[in-house]
């Protein structure tokens, strides 16, 4: 997957960037995983949400342990994507097939070349 920033081509499809993202936390084939990891992060990669801040692919892949572990079969839906200069903005709901859309968010991705280098992940709880 490339994309070059700035490029019609990018500014056209920050769908399909984020739809590979959202999938790749629920991918529990470890292998695939790691390859979508490697194809969408920078090695040294930052990502922020309200569970802490994750730092490179070991720490990426620790996260995705434990999201799927706490929330068994649940499954990202992006429902809107744009970008501007070297971010993507998107927004996602987050649940079990029989509630989809449980949990609400966004998440704002800054790129350095077509690799995320800092990912800001917002989350709308249903406690909130």
């Amino acid at each position: 997957m490339t994309f070059e920033i700035g490029h019609y081509a990018f500014m056209a499809f920050p769908q399909t960037f984020m739809n590979s993202l959202l999938g790749m936390w629920t991918q529990s084939d470890r292998t695939s995983r790691r390859t979508a990891l490697q194809e969408l992060f920078r090695p040294d990669a930052h990502f922020h949400d309200a569970d802490g801040e994750f730092v490179g692919y070991e720490a990426l892949e620790g996260f995705s342990d434990s999201l799927q572990s706490r929330f068994p079969g649940a499954r990202f839906t992006l429902t809107a994507a744009t970008t501007i200069g070297n971010a993507i903005r998107a927004s996602w709901t987050f649940g079990p097939p029989e509630r989809p859309d449980a949990v609400t968010g966004m998440d704002f991705v800054i790129l350095d070349g077509d690799k995320i280098s800092r990912l800001y992940a917002f989350v709308e709880r249903p406690d909130e």
